[in-house]
């Protein structure tokens, strides 16, 4: 037990040293991320869009609180097809108003190799924010919270053995939403923010509307200190493909856990 203290201590210290790192570089340097060429349409379309996932994140403390709430199968692709088609309109309306998208969101700064180390390394450091995190919460809740409603189909599928269902949602979470979500939250808010904003202001509004549009309040906290540490990787690297590369990394060990402990493989905590 003591060791495995020891070793969680040297873990956040850890995290808490490469966050600190990042946060002094980009005080000293300043951020990566591309403003300069974002202007007023672009606040209104993001302004439109984020009253629109606050309505969501409204509807989801309603529903919280129904018994039996949960995420079927049969949503999984019409859901991720939702912000497919958001990530498509958006990049159409920003290629309409001139804008060179590679460039834009850094696509073109780092090589594949680069991207890899980038977003394995800062992916450790926020893992272990966000599980502290959503441990605080677990234990304000007293042990009640739940787990997101995509993870909890995903156990079921899991304990089923339902490969097909279990392709979806693998699908959905490892290679849809990484890209879709940070282009929409990292590529198109947090930037449009940060231009009319500041950086500050705009990291926490756009950390909020990325954890409220997961529709999951005990996660909440996880998931806002997530989006936080994806923001500090986009400013330090300039290139979207990290935060990318972070999530899919962080959804698909979260996917992987889960369904080693759905197949009781390893130990439900």
């Amino acid at each position: 037990m003591a060791v495995g203290g020891l070793f969680l201590l040297v873990v956040f210290t850890v995290a808490v040293t490469v966050e600190a790192l990042l946060i002094r570089r980009i005080r000293r340097h300043g951020g990566q991320v591309r403003t300069d060429e974002f202007r007023m349409p672009d606040a209104l379309v993001a302004g439109v869009l984020a009253t629109f996932f606050v309505g969501l994140g409204i509807s989801a403390l309603f529903r919280h609180a129904e018994k039996g709430h949960a995420i079927k199968i049969e949503q999984v692709v019409p859901e991720s097809s939702v912000f497919v088609i958001l990530l498509l309109g958006i990049a159409a309306f920003l290629k309409y108003r001139g804008l060179k998208l590679i460039p834009l969101f850094g696509l073109d700064r780092l090589s594949p190799l680069r991207i890899a180390g980038w977003a394995l390394g800062l992916v450790l450091a926020a893992v272990t924010f966000a599980g502290t995190a959503n441990a605080l919460t677990f234990a304000a809740l007293h042990g009640k919270a739940e787990q997101q409603p995509l993870l909890l189909l995903f156990r079921e599928v899991a304990r089923q053995n339902d490969l097909a269902a279990l392709l979806k949602i693998f699908a959905a979470g490892v290679i849809i939403a990484p890209i879709c979500e940070e282009f929409i939250f990292r590529g198109f808010f947090y930037a449009v923010g940060k231009r009319y904003l500041g950086p500050l202001a705009s990291g926490f509004i756009t950390a909020l509307l990325f954890a409220a549009v997961h529709l999951s309040l005990p996660a909440l906290a996880g998931l806002f200190v997530l989006a936080i540490c994806f923001t500090l990787a986009y400013e330090r690297t300039g290139s979207l493909f990290v935060p990318i590369g972070m999530h899919a990394l962080f959804n698909f060990t979260s996917l992987l856990f889960t369904y080693l402990m759905a197949r009781g493989l390893i130990p439900s905590p």
